[in-house]
């Protein structure tokens, strides 16, 4: 799978050196509203046969309601209480793609664990942000009406890097090899190296594509149907298919209703994918745990 992953990641990059920041922008909204967006698409699947026999959970309909309802909680939120929320979407996100990335390996689940998820995600967000800073520091003013000081992004990634360091040593380094520790820093390097070379939103789509919701959807298919087979993947996007078309289709819905506190059209963009997301994280958490 990571040859796979290392594969499209490099090609992707090449791709860059044709692209200009419009081009990329366009194949970045592509990639994430059709595989990223996907990728999430079965949450109300996932969530029947994770809850089993629950009497609430397990109902389909009642599910896809509260997820509904979840969704348009989060955007009541980001529109009431913008700061607070963006901090806990990029919290949550970050122990989401820590999660992803590691909890094949890490299987004891204490607190410690779940601090190493975090802090590697907020690594990998922080090297993201810092090579953007003017970008993301004029998303999120625009969102918040808070504009952060340069130097916020500085510190954000040492204190990550840091904390992951620290906590790798201190209770995963006997789980793993040396080339095991060696590999990791490699994929941070390659993710440094593409998020400095490309667009914010065309570097932000290659990780999120290639290195989470890849590997999400494939660990989705092995939960639904015991396999990742051609059949599973039609089976997974016929099911998923309506969903997908509601995600998309509110995408509408969210630039008529925000276009007018949002400046910027990245800043309504990942409004959405705030919305869109938190209630897809916590169904991979409740997905994570049951196996």
């Amino acid at each position: 799978m990571k040859n796979i992953q290392l594969i499209f990641t490099f090609f992707t990059l090449w791709l860059s050196i044709f692209f200009n920041d419009s081009s990329e922008n366009m194949a970045a909204f592509f990639f994430i509203l059709s595989l990223g967006i996907l990728h999430g698409a079965n949450d109300i699947g996932v969530g029947v046969k994770t809850f089993g026999a629950h009497p609430v959970f397990s109902n389909k309909w009642a599910l896809l309601f509260l997820y509904l309802v979840s969704i348009g909680g989060v955007a009541l939120l980001l529109f009431a209480i913008p700061s607070f929320t963006l901090l806990f979407f990029v919290l949550i996100s970050g122990y989401h793609f820590g999660e992803q990335h590691w909890s094949v390996m890490v299987y004891e689940r204490t607190a410690i664990r779940t601090a190493f998820f975090v802090s590697y995600g907020l690594l990998v967000f922080s090297i993201l942000f810092h090579a953007h800073i003017s970008s993301v520091t004029a998303i999120i003013g625009d969102i918040t009406d808070v504009y952060l000081p340069p130097s916020f992004f500085s510190y954000l990634l040492w204190i990550s890097f840091a904390i992951t360091i620290l906590l790798y040593l201190l209770f995963f380094r006997n789980l793993f090899s040396v080339g095991f520790a060696w590999k990791q820093l490699f994929y941070i390097l390659l993710f440094s190296v593409v998020f400095y070379s490309t667009s914010l939103l065309w570097a932000f789509a290659i990780y999120f594509i290639f290195w989470h919701s890849l590997p999400s959807l494939i660990d989705q298919m092995n939960f639904l149907y015991g396999n990742t087979s051609v059949q599973s993947l039609f089976k997974y996007i016929k099911e998923s298919l309506l969903y997908w078309l509601v995600a998309v289709g509110s995408l509408g819905c969210y630039y008529f209703f925000l276009r007018e506190f949002a400046v910027l059209d990245i800043s309504m963009f990942f409004a959405f994918l705030t919305a869109l997301t938190i209630p897809h994280i916590v169904m991979m958490f409740f997905l994570k745990k049951s196996v």
